[in-house]
């Protein structure tokens, strides 16, 4: 909902709750320290001071009070924010160690400026507190109010106990109004001006988690056949000459598997080309279940499938390959309904255990025996072994 051009409903988000405890703390914890020195100067100020009056004296009195108290509850308050900051899991208390020095800040301020109407009209305290715990700490908007609110209600009530000066009194308490509002409006400004930060980091992290998104998609695009999903012929080369390299070091043979579907070009003549893309993909299905987690599978062009079988015997070749065969004769007789009856022609190459060879050598050499299959019959497997 906006509001004089103010997304109130983003600065009152909670998912923020837990960036704005650990600011919070974190700030407690450099500010609390800065304050017991601070009471122990007051103190010794106000102790050599001798007093006039008997409400001089309630007021010294009153203040090194006031001081000593607060020097004991920022130290002890300093020692809990040094110990919980590293414990996140412990929210609650890391919370109400939060609210309790906002509160007591808040809290001391108004006491002191109180005590201080027994012999001036001076709030200056009032000022420091609410100014400084509107600008160190961060308030959602409702809570600021409520927080101000109170501090204001508890000011007037104290004034009202210490300052007998009608005139006085009355201006304070309008101050003390104004003190608070203008709090207030510095609260609201500091989470409005966190709330677009995160925002602006929220939309820049959705930005970056869908460009990597795109980019992760064009890269698999780039290196797969987007019929399939398989291997393109770029990514596969690439493959092939890693593990021929890796194959010639380690001494292990390898083969390579060309595969071809028979008479495919009648199926795309008789049903159509999409009952044509419709077999490529079951064909590409079938054999990406079949093969190991080690082999590489791809889609090369039209019908034509390559597999790369590292670690692989001639013999381990001609097994995996009748395998194959069989399944896309056996498992294929189907295709959306359509009798088809698909078969598929396999050439196989393969290379001894540590013989160099090239990827367009063992290519030439696959395709040949693809061609061998194809002029015996097809629905066949031919081999060439490359010494």
């Amino acid at each position: 909902m906006h509001i004089g051009g103010i997304d109130w409903q983003a600065l009152t988000q909670r998912q923020w709750r837990p960036l704005q405890l650990e600011h919070n703390l974190h700030r407690l914890k450099l500010a609390a320290p800065l304050a017991p020195p601070v009471n122990l100067l007051h103190i010794w100020m106000f102790w050599e001071r001798p007093a006039q009056s008997a409400n001089e004296a309630l007021w010294l009195q009153g203040i090194i009070l006031a001081h000593a108290a607060m020097l004991l509850f920022f130290g002890l308050l300093a020692l809990a924010t040094w110990w919980l900051e590293p414990r996140p899991h412990l929210q609650r208390l890391r919370q109400a160690c939060v609210s309790i020095g906002v509160l007591g800040t808040l809290a001391f301020a108004v006491l002191v400026s109180s005590i201080d109407q027994l012999v001036t009209s001076n709030i200056t305290p009032l000022l420091v507190g609410c100014t400084l715990v509107a600008l160190v700490f961060l308030h959602r908007p409702l809570p600021a109010l409520l927080l101000f609110a109170g501090t204001l209600a508890l000011f007037l009530l104290g004034i009202s106990q210490t300052q007998a000066d009608p005139a006085l009194l009355l201006s304070n308490r309008v101050n003390g109004l104004s003190i608070c509002a203008i709090a207030l409006a510095l609260a609201w400004s500091q989470w409005r001006h966190f709330a677009k930060i995160q925002s602006q980091r929220q939309r820049l992290e959705s930005q970056q988690q869908l460009l990597e998104q795109q980019n992760a998609r064009l890269s698999h695009l780039a290196e797969h056949d987007p019929l399939t999903g398989l291997l393109n012929r770029r990514a596969f080369g690439e493959i092939v000459a890693h593990e021929l390299l890796r194959a010639e070091r380690n001494q292990q043979p390898l083969c390579l598997l060309m595969l071809d579907l028979d008479h495919f070009k009648q199926i795309n003549d008789q049903y159509g080309h999409p009952v044509g893309d419709s077999v490529i993909r079951q064909t590409a299905s079938l054999l990406a279940s079949l093969v190991r987690a080690s082999d590489s599978l791809a889609r090369i062009g039209g019908e034509e499938f390559v597999l790369l079988l590292p670690e692989c015997d001639v013999q381990q070749g001609r097994q995996i390959a009748e395998l194959l065969r069989q399944s896309v004769e056996q498992q294929l007789r189907q295709v959306d309904g359509l009798e088809l009856a698909l078969t598929v022609s396999i050439g196989l190459a393969a290379i001894t255990a540590g013989r160099p060879c090239s990827y367009e050598r063992l290519y030439a050499a696959s395709d040949r025996a693809l061609y061998q299959a194809k002029h015996k019959g097809r629905n066949r497997v031919e081999d060439e072994l490359l010494g």
